[in-house]
């Protein structure tokens, strides 16, 4: 367990740190399970774009966060690129990073 707290170290950064967690930050799935991948948006002024109709749960935690990527499972990663409606549900709130 030392050894652990030692490889994440303080250099890593905020999004190493996330990556190596291997848990997707949107529905809890794991590296187990799934790959894990990256969605980066360009600057967070994009997230206001969906002016007039309901934001989409990642662009809420990514507003929340204040940070311009997050770090997902391929299935949930495809839905958020493609503009498709997420097929699994976000974790609750007590279960998130």
């Amino acid at each position: 367990m030392k050894d652990y707290h030692l490889f994440l170290g303080p250099g890593r950064s905020e999004l190493e740190k996330r990556l190596l967690a291997d848990t997707c930050e949107y529905c809890g799935a794991t590296g187990d399970a799934e790959r894990i991948e990256v969605h980066h948006i360009r600057a967070l002024k994009d997230l206001k774009t969906y002016d007039g109709r309901e934001k989409p749960a990642w662009v809420n935690i990514l507003a929340a966060r204040k940070r311009k990527t997050l770090v997902l499972c391929v299935t949930c990663h495809q839905d958020v690129t493609y503009g498709r409606p997420m097929r699994r549900k976000p974790v609750s709130v007590s279960r998130k990073i």
